[in-house]
């Protein structure tokens, strides 16, 4: 009697042109999350407005970036960060400043320290692997549209032990994230505020990261324009690139 039934559900499903729903595992949002904000190559333009107290602070830049290990960047505004350059080569990174006409290696402790007085580290900025790569994934539910995520380290090298993820069940862009230390102390909150789609691609355009050891601070990061797998100029990503 129960297999008739059975039969009977599945086929008024094929009859209706439904399919039996298949619940995606954590992994598999992950995945997809993987390949919207992963890419061979890419150019943005783009702004930070860091928030502290009642100050706004405005900053402005050109990035080019190429597969998750390289990526340059330039700040052009205001005048007193104009020139300013960030160079990254898989798990090392460079700043030049001109003020001084010096390369600096960005490591160890400085790797903690807030990038260029925002909420993001020099870690963050590093942080750049596939989350599959570098986490355990799993499917803690759903809440108004997102599937909700806890990942764990399975890696020593990661800057933040657990992270929980909200990810829009369309688009599969993180649209909330919370970073906890080992000791499971919340660290910091992004939130996804614009998403836009790309030739296919959904990446995420405005962004809000709080670091909560800081007080009464925010700093948004916005994209204004963005090419993805375009040509990238020769020597782009070089040592040399930064003093020119």
């Amino acid at each position: 009697m129960k297999f008739r039934l059975l039969l009977l559900v599945i086929i008024c499903c094929a009859v209706a042109g439904i399919a039996p729903a298949v619940q995606m595992s954590g992994e598999d949002i992950i995945r997809k999350v993987d390949s919207n904000l992963t890419f061979d190559s890419a150019q943005f333009e783009a702004k930070m407005l860091i928030y502290v107290g009642d100050e706004v602070r405005e900053k402005r830049m050109i990035s080019y970036a190429e597969g998750a290990d390289k990526s340059f960047s330039e700040f052009t505004y205001p005048a007193r960060d104009k020139g300013v350059k960030y160079l990254k080569l898989g798990d090392q990174m460079w700043m030049y400043l001109p003020s001084v006409e010096k390369s600096i290696k960005i490591a160890g402790h400085m790797l903690r320290q807030s990038m260029m007085g925002s909420d993001y580290s020099y870690e963050d900025a590093l942080e750049s692997r596939k989350l599959l790569d570098k986490y355990s994934i799993s499917l803690a539910g759903e809440k108004e549209g997102n599937y909700v995520l806890d990942l764990t380290a399975k890696v020593k090298d990661v800057t933040y032990y657990k992270r929980k993820v909200w990810v829009d069940k369309t688009t599969f862009i993180p649209m909330r994230g919370e970073l906890y230390a080992k000791s499971g102390k919340l660290l910091k909150v992004s939130t996804t505020e614009k998403v836009e789609e790309f030739g296919g691609r959904f990446y995420p355009t405005k962004s809000v990261l709080r670091n909560l050891l800081r007080k009464n601070s925010r700093t948004e990061f916005i994209i204004t324009s963005a090419k993805f797998n375009v040509p990238i100029p020769s020597g782009t990503f070089t040592e040399r690139n930064l003093t020119r």
